[in-house]
């Protein structure tokens, strides 16, 4: 098994949570790297970062690899699923929410079509309280509030540790009474 290369440009403590979790975790703030052989990428964007640039650096960067990664997880904004309303968009992103999804649901599709397993977490802004994550598929509308960095660093090692969420698409959100909600696969 390879290292989590993790790329961020995030000023919160997110990746640092991730890379307490993940022994073998390195972190970049671009797609300026070369994989080894069995590594994992974890890519962290925030709303505002330049995914759809950012998922071309990825494709030439994947290009040009003696290896590919094993496994591609891909933090995303809530609502590349179609699984909040605009005026929530608006709400927790501001004026150029459309455009910023519009951003990451390109990036998405990109994802997919390097045919290779990956797994996007979309999520609402970070929350500064922590409750237990709840998963919820694509094509289900997001439940809960809010998730904290702790929380979803923690959901983000169980999908790098597994396969189970292998070409899938979930919403992370917290739950507000406090009990934990996970997807049965």
């Amino acid at each position: 098994m390879g290292r989590t290369v993790i790329v961020s440009r995030r000023h919160d403590d997110l990746s640092q949570l991730i890379m307490k979790k993940m022994y073998d975790a390195v972190t970049r703030g671009n797609f300026k790297l070369t994989f080894q052989r069995g590594d994992e990428l974890c890519w962290l964007p925030q709303v505002g970062d330049p995914v759809d640039d950012e998922v071309q650096m990825l494709a030439t960067v994947l290009d040009q690899s003696v290896f590919l990664p094993r496994k591609i997880v891909m933090l995303s904004m809530a609502g590349t699923a179609d699984e909040v309303d605009g005026d929530q968009l608006r709400k927790w992103y501001g004026s150029r929410a459309q455009e910023e999804l519009w951003a990451h649901q390109y990036a998405i599709k990109m994802i997919d079509e390097f045919e290779l397993p990956y797994t996007i977490l979309r999520t609402p802004p970070l929350v500064a309280h922590s409750a237990p994550a709840v998963l919820t598929d694509e094509g289900q509308p997001l439940v809960g509030t809010g998730v904290s960095a702790a929380e979803l660093a923690g959901v983000i090692e169980r999908v790098l540790l597994t396969d189970q969420y292998n070409g899938k698409s979930l919403g992370i959100t917290a739950s507000e009474v406090g009990v934990q909600q996970d997807d049965q696969d």
